[in-house]
């Protein structure tokens, strides 16, 4: 029968690999193995995958941190569905799938690129600045399956003109729980290019005792907006709505929302600045004497902005 397997990286978009019944499969980080894992922790010819006939068997060639599957570390195992694997300390799941599973997963692809065409004939900026920002917004949380996130424009000299943001309370404390959101924005402003990454991991005590559940992994996707090579924005989302990782089709969305806004928000100089978290309301802001979640991330983003951008110490 085929199978699926489906990383679950720390750093990086998830990826999916599909087997092939009559045919061996190695993984590793070689250029030459069948399914290549760029992740430092996996050994250069790290495992197979072994069709004995009638079922799979993962064999580790002598990996230096291990194969293991559900928690032990083996060296020869008949696969079962739904098995939890680690190459290294790189998360993933075995999956058996059928020819009709194959089909469809090979077909969401186009559904999905089709309905973000869609969804960009909406993004009109006629709407004015407020309302395609929001609608910018409302369509990365919905092609991508997140909860929440936020979308940010950046002026070259500094400053946020507009930052609108989806799923927070609005009076989120900015704690440590928000480290992961920031660092992604300073490596996405540094490198200008887009960032994943999730809360997965290879515990191996949680694997024997609790097992590993998809719902209990934390992902987080970020894209640049650029003009001219310079970041002038960024399309932040988190927390899938059924767990797991963005994936690379994931990504990819994200990438093309943030590339059609780039015009926008190059030329957005509005004042007084934007400041919206959709679904709260604005009275009950008002109202409140505390400071808000928009205004800590605003300043955060704004901070971390500039140092982005300040010249770097010649050596």
């Amino acid at each position: 029968m085929p199978a699926r397997l489906s990383l679950f990286p720390n750093l990086g978009a998830g990826r999916d690999f599909i087997f092939r019944e009559g045919k061996n499969h190695f993984v590793g980080r070689d250029p030459s193995s069948d399914f290549l894992l760029a992740d430092s922790r996996v050994s250069a010819r790290h495992a197979l995958f072994h069709w004995t006939g009638n079922d799979w068997l993962l064999v580790d060639l002598r990996s230096k941190n291990g194969t293991y599957v559900n928690g032990a570390r083996v060296k020869e195992i008949p696969l079962q569905n739904e098995d939890w694997l680690s190459f290294g300390g790189l998360l993933a799941r075995f999956e058996k799938v059928s020819e009709e599973k194959i089909q469809s997963l090979m077909s969401e692809r186009a559904t999905r690129l089709q309905a973000f065409l869609e969804t960009r004939r909406d993004l009109d900026p006629s709407l004015g600045p407020a309302a395609f920002l929001r609608r910018l917004l409302e369509s990365a949380l919905d092609l991508t399956g997140a909860e929440q996130g936020f979308v940010l424009v950046i002026r070259p000299a500094g400053g946020i003109p507009a930052a609108v943001a989806a799923g927070f309370p609005p009076f989120e404390q900015l704690d440590e729980r928000f480290r992961v959101h920031f660092e992604a924005l300073e490596k996405v402003l540094e490198s200008g290019e887009s960032t994943a990454t999730s809360t997965a991991r290879a515990d191996l005590a949680r694997f024997k005792h609790h097992g590993v559940h998809e719902s209990d992994i934390a992902a987080l996707a970020c894209a640049p907006m650029k003009s001219g090579g310079r970041v002038v924005g960024v399309l932040q989302v988190d927390g899938r709505r059924q767990g797991g990782v963005f994936t690379e089709i994931d990504l990819e969305l994200l990438e093309g929302l943030a590339d059609h806004a780039e015009v926008f928000a190059r030329s957005l100089e509005t004042e007084p600045p934007i400041r919206e978290l959709i679904g709260a309301s604005a009275v009950a802001l008002d109202r409140m004497g505390s400071r808000s979640f928009l205004e800590d991330l605003v300043e955060r983003a704004d901070s971390i902005a500039r140092a982005a951008r300040a010249p770097r110490p010649t050596v």
